[in-house]
C-alpha cells in the first residue's frame, strides 16, 4: 500500500473513530449514582482531614460543591485575586489541596494567589476558545497566578517563574499526587499559561 493510501486510510479511520468528551471517566450530567457516592467520600475525607468547609449552592456541573468560608484547607490559604465571593468549588478540588497541602507548608508555602476557579466556560487553546468543557465549569480546577511564603515573599508566575526554582519546586508536589492531573505552566504551556499554573483535581470515581 501506497504511503498517500496510508494516510487516508489513518484520516478516514480517525473521522470515524468516535469521539472522547474531555471529561473525567465516568462523569455524568446529572451525577450519577456513583459520582454521589464519591462526593459523600469525598466529603468524609474532608471531614477527616479537618477541613472548616460548608455544602456549597447548587452550582452548574459541579457534581459535590462545597465552600471553604474562611478559604483555607488546612494552614494553607487560597489568596482571590480578583473579587469577592464564596468561591464554589467541587469537593474533590477542595480534597486534593488538603492532601498535599501539609507538603506545601514543608516549602514554606502560606497561601497560593488565584484568579479562577468555578467558571461555566469552554477551554482556550493557542488564544481561542474551542468546544471542549473546561475543568473550571466542573469545580474541578483553579488557577494560580503566585504563591504567599512564610518569610513573606510573594512570587508571582508571569515574573518569576524563570528566575525563582522554588515555583517550580512547589508545582512539583502537584504534578507527583496522583490527586492532580499534570499542571499547565509557563514550562509546558507557555502560549496558554505564560502567566499562570492550571491545576485540575481528579475525579475519582
Amino acid at each position: 500500500m501506497g504511503a498517500v493510501a496510508t494516510l487516508l486510510l489513518a484520516i478516514f479511520a480517525a473521522a470515524a473513530a468516535p469521539k472522547r468528551p474531555n471529561m473525567p471517566a465516568g462523569w455524568t450530567w446529572p451525577p450519577s449514582a456513583p459520582m454521589r457516592a464519591a462526593g459523600s467520600e469525598c466529603l468524609a475525607r474532608l471531614d477527616e482531614a479537618g477541613v472548616v468547609y460548608a455544602p456549597g449552592p447548587a452550582t452548574k456541573k459541579i457534581a459535590t460543591p462545597v465552600v471553604l468560608p474562611a478559604l483555607t484547607v488546612g494552614e494553607l490559604g487560597l489568596t482571590p485575586l480578583r473579587g469577592k465571593g464564596s468561591y464554589p468549588m467541587d469537593c474533590q478540588l477542595a480534597a486534593a489541596i488538603a492532601e498535599v497541602a501539609p507538603e506545601l507548608g514543608a516549602l514554606g508555602v502560606r497561601a497560593l494567589r488565584f484568579r479562577t476557579l468555578h467558571e461555566y466556560r469552554t477551554v482556550r487553546k493557542r488564544g481561542r476558545d474551542t468546544k471542549i468543557l473546561s475543568r473550571h465549569a466542573l469545580g474541578l480546577a483553579i488557577d494560580v497566578f503566585g504563591v504567599e511564603l512564610e518569610d513573606g515573599r510573594v512570587l508571582a508566575v508571569e515574573s518569576d517563574w524563570a528566575t525563582q526554582p522554588k515555583l517550580a519546586e512547589i508545582v512539583a508536589v502537584f504534578a507527583s499526587s496522583p490527586r492532580f492531573r499534570t499542571p499547565l505552566t509557563p514550562a509546558n504551556d507557555p502560549g496558554d499559561h505564560g502567566d499562570h499554573v492550571h491545576l485540575e483535581a481528579h475525579m475519582r470515581l
